[in-house]
């Protein structure tokens, strides 16, 4: 523990900490909208998020149209609690860390008559739907258990943890003293339920390209961080002196880093692969700023960067300029730097942490912050390649599942989390391999996922999913290439039997969520809109339902759909 700034301490230990992972996430879609559908997909598929993980809402325009602002009792009735019952149903209780919300929902919560008093969507979710006192969300007094200084409250730099150890605590590797306690037990039930949206595309918002394409720069950015292009501009505008302190001490530990931070009084006009930007301003001009390199986060400090009917420039206009992320505020938050980004941001941001958990380490009271973007983009993290290796056929034997990890690290201690069907099994072992006995499972099509990660600081992971038949009593399905044709936008689909039993009841699912269901019959078609499905990669897979109660799922067809709402 060392003194910095005369009132700063710095925490430092070896320890672990789990950064955030696609399995930890839970995508959160609005069936009402194509574009949010089409979001929604391309996010899935670009991170690798398991199927199961995708909640579809039926959010009328009424709630995300015009200032996109709904009551607590809407957002409790149409968002958290389907929500919720979702994830219990689905048994991801223990598995989710953080929601992802599409385009196209709320993105303002009315908790109290005070215009000032309102939060987010991100700050209702932040809070689990619990209420926090007007007053505290004004002044911005309420205190983010997972912020990690400093501020006039917490004279402490906490080091950058990910969601999971901040969860589960790292134990006696922290030592005793009191003022680490969160480090050591960690939150438990107390932990909050950080989130983000994709984008907005309300009025005065981006365009649905514009969002489709941040969500490219984000995956392309990862383990690509530039070690220079960060800018902190300063002027005299409150908007950022409330904050400018923070930018000297911030460059110093970054320059420790070997990480380049210029900080001046210009904005960077005609600069080149920008990285990161931190200014204070009414009205900024991204466009003239140059270039963005992939994964670049912007922000510029300001009353109503998230209030699309106001002036000023939003914050959305970072994104349309070619950055990954971005915040704003959703109400006028009175240039109170506790609302607002830390510069520490992009400490946790080039230690290795995601942009989501990096933007929560670093707002003391985030109630009121759009937090847009890329969730995972992870620039700073070295790349992890990991290979499961074992058999495509299960009979009646056990196998054994064995996993290879790589990195460019040296002396790294590995851990594995494996996940059977998309829920997990093992976490955090030590064995690199995992056993599956085909006994404990239904015949027909299964994944087995294994997660690779370094026992670090921040654990910097990689994935790889192998897929297996069962095969033990002889039962399988398939679905027919033969896609019928019913009408505009909808098509049916036969199950094909392979084995002498035939099952009582079939559905065709996507994901966890049931499109069609029948009792068999060899001329039944079950049937599915394209509409339902939106634009994008979506796999389809038919289920089996057979008298003994075993439910067999066949092996996905991938499709992808175009223009699904012009039909």
């Amino acid at each position: 523990m060392r003194l910095l700034l005369g009132f700063v301490f710095v925490l430092s230990w070896v320890f672990s900490a789990m950064a955030q992972m696609p399995h930890e996430v839970l995508v959160i879609a609005n069936q009402s909208s194509a574009g949010s559908l089409e979001v929604a997909n391309a996010f899935m598929e670009r991170r690798g998020i398991p199927a199961d993980n995708l909640v579809r809402l039926a959010i009328p325009e009424s709630v995300y149209g015009g200032r996109a602002t709904c009551d607590l009792d809407t957002f409790e009735e149409l968002i958290w609690i389907p929500v919720k019952k979702e994830i219990v149903s689905r048994r991801l209780e223990d598995q989710i860390l953080a929601w992802v919300y599409s385009t196209d929902f709320p993105i303002r919560i009315m908790t109290d008559a005070s215009d000032r008093r309102q939060v987010s969507i991100c700050g209702q979710t932040f809070m689990k739907n619990r209420r926090v006192e007007g007053v505290l969300i004004e002044e911005g007094k309420y205190h983010s258990p997972i912020f990690a200084g400093p501020n006039e409250r917490l004279r402490l730099l906490f080091p950058s943890c990910s969601l999971g150890v901040l969860k589960s605590g790292l134990g006696s590797r922290v030592g005793e003293d009191d003022t680490v306690e969160r480090l050591r037990s960690g939150l438990g039930g107390r932990m909050p339920l950080p989130s983000m949206m994709l984008g907005y595309t309300g009025s005065g918002g981006s365009s649905l390209d514009s969002v489709l394409a941040v969500l490219e720069r984000g995956q392309q950015a990862d383990y690509q961080g530039r070690r220079a292009g960060l800018y902190f501009v300063t002027n005299s505008n409150v908007r950022s002196t409330c904050r400018d302190w923070q930018f000297a001490s911030t460059k110093e530990r970054l320059v420790e880093r070997r990480v380049e931070v210029v900080v001046t009084n210009e904005f960077p006009v005609g600069a080149s692969s920008i990285m990161g930007l931190l200014c204070g301003a009414e009205q900024v001009s991204p466009t003239e700023m140059g270039s963005f390199a992939p994964g670049a986060v912007a922000e510029h400090l300001t009353s109503w960067g998230a209030e699309f009917q106001r002036p000023q420039t939003k914050c959305t206009a970072w994104l349309d300029a070619g950055a990954t992320a971005t915040c704003g505020s959703v109400v006028e938050p009175y240039a109170n730097a506790n609302k607002f980004l830390s510069a520490r941001f992009f400490e946790h941001y080039t230690a290795g942490c995601s942009v989501l958990e990096s933007f929560y380490q670093s707002v003391a009271s985030p109630l009121q912050q759009l937090f847009l973007g890329d969730p995972l983009a992870r620039p700073y993290a070295p790349p992890v390649r990991v290979s499961l290796l074992g058999v495509n056929r299960l009979s009646e034997e056990p196998f054994r599942f064995r996993a290879m990890a790589a990195t460019q690290l040296r002396g790294v201690s590995w851990r594995y989390t494996f996940l059977l069907n998309g829920r997990v099994v093992e976490a955090a072992s030590e064995i690199s391999s995992y056993q599956v006995n085909p006994v404990d499972l239904a015949d027909g099509f299964h994944t087995l996922q294994c997660v690779a990660w370094v026992d670090h600081s921040v654990r910097f992971y990689g994935l790889d999913t192998k897929v297996f038949v069962v095969n033990r009593v002889g039962r399988a399905l398939s679905i027919s290439s033969d896609i019928k044709q019913l009408g505009a936008g909808v098509h049916g689909v036969q199950v094909v039997v392979d084995g002498a039993d035939v099952p009582k009841r079939v559905q065709l699912i996507s994901g966890a969520e049931v499109l069609d269901e029948g009792r068999y019959d060899s001329e039944l078609l079950l049937r599915f809109q394209e509409s339902w499905l939106g634009d994008g990669v979506c796999r389809l897979q038919v289920v089996g339902v057979y008298a003994d109660g075993m439910e067999v799922a066949s092996e996905p067809l991938v499709l992808t759909v175009f223009n699904s709402f012009n039909e």
